[in-house]
């Protein structure tokens, strides 16, 4: 195994390349002699620091961002599912509405609204960090990265949040 040759290709290769590198080196660590077990740690220890250095680069250059311009990047990156596209465009047409509300504007039950918009937020957090913390449980609230909860209950999206979906061509249905 040449693992200076593997460790100078991380950069360039894809997170797909990357996994499948590490799941190797992993399987190596676990089942191959003592050489293969230390080159094979070498490599996932790059592994990480490449990671890592990709990681700060990117908080880096999304810090100096406003919000505006980092929900552009997020979902220019990462673009919005059929699924998500109506649970923000459901927000954008009825501020003031509750998840039950917001739900049944999608065309579902109970609070399903509220799981399919924190789940989208989460999923983009790098881009889209920090997220508010909640009043309600010890964790962070991604949903409030995009859109304001009142004491009512009720969902409004942030004015500059709003803004970047009309950049991205996702406004209220005429």
């Amino acid at each position: 195994m040449n693992v200076d040759k593997i460790i100078a290709s991380l950069p360039a290769m894809s997170q797909q390349e990357r996994d499948r590198v590490r799941a190797n080196a992993q399987n190596l660590i676990e089942k191959g002699s003592t050489v293969q077990q230390a080159a094979a740690a070498k490599v996932v220890a790059e592994l990480d620091e490449v990671a890592e250095a990709e990681h700060r680069q990117l908080v880096d250059r999304l810090s100096g961002m406003e919000v505006s311009a980092r929900v552009v990047e997020a979902f220019t990156t990462q673009p919005m599912t059929e699924t998500e596209e109506k649970i923000v465009r459901a927000l954008i047409e009825n501020p003031n509405s509750s998840s039950t509300e917001l739900s049944r504007k999608c065309g579902w039950g109970g609070q399903s609204w509220h799981m399919h918009f924190g789940t989208m937020c989460f999923n983009r957090a790098i881009y889209l960090w920090p997220a508010p913390k909640s009043e309600a449980r010890e964790t962070d609230f991604y949903s409030g990265i995009l859109a304001d909860w009142s004491e009512e209950n009720q969902w409004t999206i942030k004015p500059e949040v709003e803004a970047a979906f009309a950049e991205l061509g996702v406004t209220a249905k005429a």
